[in-house]
C-alpha cells in the first residue's frame, strides 16, 4: 500500500506548539474539512487524548501516531506536524505520569516514560472506513524502518515536506538490484520449467534478497505471479501494474521457510486455488542469491481440507485478514516468544455468539471496557500487549472483524478424540473440538515452536517444530 497517497503537502505542517493537546488542535486545523464545529472538533481531540491516556501509540524513539474514526472526515487523512526543537518531551507526554495502559502493556509501574517525540502523525479515517487498521499498520511498518536523522537535517517547512514525502513514496524506486548473471539464469529456467510443467502460479519468495528487486526480471509471461515476502514494500512493474503479495514473515534461514503459510494464506484470499500446480523460486534468507526451485501440487499439501470438503478455509462472515493477522502473530509468537522461548496459546476466530456458549473466563477479561478499535488484532499497537497476556493459560476469542474479546479464556467444547492426530496434547484437543463444534478457526502454537491450524477438526501444521527452531 503507498501511504502517500493519504498525504498532501498542506497537511504537512511546523508545529508551533509543545504539547500534545496543542499539538492535536494545530493538526485537527488542517484535517478536518473546513466548516468543522468547534465543539465536534474538541470532542474529538478530547478522545484522541484519552486514548492516549489508555496507551501511547510510539514508533521507534521520535514518532507518536494518534489515531482515530471519526464521522467528520469522508476520506482517510493523514496529518504530520513536527515540534520545535525546544519542546520538552515530558510537555508532549503530558501528565502521564500515572497515565493507565491496558493489560499487557510494557509499562514500568503503569508510567508512561516521557519519550524525545519529535514528530506527530495524525490518522483520521470514516467510521465505515474498511482501510483504517491498514492504513495504521503500514504506517507504523514504514516508520519503524525510517530513523530521525534525514527530518532533523531537513531545515525549512519545505525541506521537511519534501523528506516525509519520500519517506513514504514506496521501497521500489529506491531498490538495489541483485541483477547477477546467475540470478539472471535461474529466473529465466524456473520460467521454463513453470511452463512446461503446466503450473498456473509462480511464486517469488523476495526475501531472499537483502534489498527490494524488480519483479519484472523473474515474472513468467502468461503465469499469474504472486510475490511472497515479510517486508511491507510496494512492489510493481516497470508498466506500474502491482503483482499480488502474500505478506508472511520469513522466520528461519531454512529456505522458502514462508510457503506452507504462504500457500494457506493464497488460498484464503482466493488467488490460488486447491487444483493450482505451483512453481516455487527462492534461496536463503538474506543471501541475494537465487538456489531453488520447487513445483508442487496444492491439493497435495492440503488434502483433506481442500479436497473432500467444499467451503472455504476461512469461516463464515470473518474477514480473510483477521485470519491473516492472527497466522502472523503466531508465527512471532512460535519463533520468538518471549526471551528467545516459543510462547504456547490459542486463538479461536469466529463469530462471537457461537464461539461463547464454548468457553469460560480462567481470569478477569483484559479487553472488557477498551473501544473496539484498540482492541483490535488489525491494530499494529496490540501487537505486545497480545505477546504478553500469550503468557497466561487460555485462548484468545477474536470475533469476525478481528476484535479481541477475551483473553485467558477456557475452552469447554469437547469430542475431539476421533480427529486429533497423536502426539497433541489438550489445547490442541480443545482446539480441534471447537473447530469441529462451530464454524470458526483455531490456531494453536505449542510450547514447542509447531503451529497448527484446526478447520472443521482437520490439523493443518503451518509451521514445524524442526523449521521453527532454525537459526
Amino acid at each position: 500500500m503507498r501511504i502517500d497517497r493519504y498525504l498532501s503537502q498542506s497537511r504537512i505542517l511546523d508545529l508551533k506548539s509543545g504539547d500534545l493537546p496543542s499539538a492535536l488542535g494545530e493538526l485537527l486545523d488542517i484535517a478536518l474539512p473546513a466548516g468543522t464545529p468547534a465543539d465536534a472538533k474538541d470532542a474529538l481531540k478530547k478522545s484522541l487524548l484519552d486514548r492516549e491516556t489508555q496507551m501511547q501509540r510510539r514508533v521507534k524513539d521520535w514518532a507518536a501516531l494518534p489515531s482515530a474514526r471519526t464521522p467528520l472526515v469522508q476520506n482517510t487523512v493523514i496529518a504530520v506536524g513536527r515540534l520545535p526543537a525546544s519542546a520538552n518531551a515530558s510537555d508532549f507526554a503530558g501528565a502521564s505520569s500515572a497515565k493507565k495502559t491496558p493489560t499487557g502493556s510494557v509499562s514500568a509501574k503503569n508510567e508512561v516514560p516521557a519519550m524525545p517525540i519529535r514528530v506527530v502523525f495524525l490518522l483520521l479515517s470514516p467510521e465505515r472506513g474498511r482501510t483504517y487498521h491498514t492504513v495504521l499498520s503500514e504506517l507504523v511498518h514504514e516508520l519503524e524502518d525510517e530513523d530521525f536523522s534525514p527530518i532533523e537535517n531537513a531545515g525549512d517547512l519545505k525541506a521537511f515536506r519534501r523528506v516525509v514525502m519520500q519517506i513514504f513514496r514506496g521501497a521500489s524506486s529506491l531498490a538495489l538490484r541483485q541483477d547477477t548473471a546467475w540470478n539472471r539464469r535461474l529466473g529465466k529456467t524456473a520460467a521454463k520449467l513453470a511452463a512446461g510443467t503446466h503450473c498456473s502460479v509462480l511464486l517469488i519468495f523476495v526475501d531472499t534478497f537483502s534489498n527490494p528487486v524488480r519483479i519484472d526480471r523473474y515474472a513468467a509471461p502468461d503465469i499469474r505471479t504472486i510475490v511472497v515476502t515479510g517486508e511491507s514494500y510496494d512492489f510493481e512493474y516497470e508498466n506500474g501494474e502491482h503483482p499480488e503479495v502474500i505478506s508472511v514473515e520469513s522466520f528461519a534461514t531454512y529456505r522458502m521457510s514462508q510457503l506452507r503459510a504462504a500457500l494457506f494464506i493464497g488460498l484464503m484470499r482466493g488467488v490460488i486455488k486447491p487444483s493450482d500446480r505451483v512453481c516455487c523460486l527462492g534461496g536463503i534468507d538474506r543471501s541475494d542469491k537465487l538456489d531453488s526451485l520447487l513445483v508442487l501440487e496444492v491439493a497435495s499439501e492440503f488434502p483433506t481440507v481442500m479436497v473432500e470438503r467444499n467451503d472455504s478455509l476461512v469461516p463464515a462472515h470473518v474477514k480473510p485478514e483477521v485470519l491473516e493477522r492472527a497466522i502472523a502473530l503466531a508465527t512471532e509468537l512460535a519463533v520468538e516468544g518471549r526471551e528467545g522461548k516459543p510462547i504456547g496459546t490459542m486463538f479461536v476466530i469466529g463469530e462471537l455468539e457461537k464461539i461463547m456458549p464454548f468457553t469460560e473466563q480462567l481470569i478477569l477479561n483484559p479487553f472488557h471496557g477498551y473501544k473496539s478499535e484498540d482492541c483490535n488484532i488489525l491494530n499494529p499497537f496490540m501487537d505486545e500487549t497480545v505477546k504478553e497476556l500469550a503468557l497466561i493459560d487460555g485462548a484468545f476469542v477474536i470475533d469476525s472483524d478481528g476484535l479481541i474479546c477475551s483473553a485467558g479464556t477456557r475452552i469447554t467444547a469437547v469430542g475431539s478424540e476421533a480427529c486429533l492426530p497423536g502426539g497433541f496434547g489438550t489445547r490442541h484437543a480443545a482446539a480441534c473440538a471447537v473447530s469441529r463444534t462451530v464454524d470458526c478457526a483455531a490456531i494453536c502454537i505449542s510450547s514447542s515452536g509447531q503451529i497448527t491450524l484446526f478447520r472443521h477438526g482437520e490439523a493443518i501444521i503451518l509451521l514445524e517444530r524442526s523449521v521453527s527452531r532454525t537459526v
